[in-house]
């Protein structure tokens, strides 16, 4: 084990390499679903690591890094992520398939008023 990597793991909290990880995804531009698919975890499993709910192996922290495209030693440098603002990103979410559906109809009932109200204005 890389000394630096094991030093790390022990003298930094969960809730502050957690929020570093959660940084250098949002650089990326990447969901909590895309680290978790490419990762092959849930994403429930990955949400945890991002809030600090599970301890974070050093496999688990290379694949991280692999994902992210940084290099281990970057979560180390407070600096690497300072230029990130606090405050996340709103998340997009996700839903369910039934849930979609509704909306779909929904949007599709929608277009036919609009067609019905657009076929009575006059020409």
């Amino acid at each position: 084990m890389n000394v630096i990597a094991y030093m790390f793991l022990i003298f930094t909290t969960m809730k502050e390499y957690s929020m570093r990880i959660r940084k250098f995804r949002q650089l990326q531009d990447f969901s909590q679903e895309f680290m978790a698919m490419k990762m092959g975890i849930t994403m429930s499993a990955y949400s945890k690591i991002e809030r600090g709910k599970t301890e974070l192996t050093l496999f688990r922290l290379s694949q991280i890094a692999s994902v992210l495209e940084v290099d281990i030693i970057d979560f180390l440098r407070e600096s690497t992520v300072g230029n990130v603002a606090e405050t996340a990103t709103p998340d997009y979410g996700f839903v369910t398939r039934g849930e979609f559906a509704e909306q779909a109809a929904a949007v599709h009932q929608l277009q036919l008023k609009l067609s019905e109200i657009l076929s009575k204005l006059p020409q």
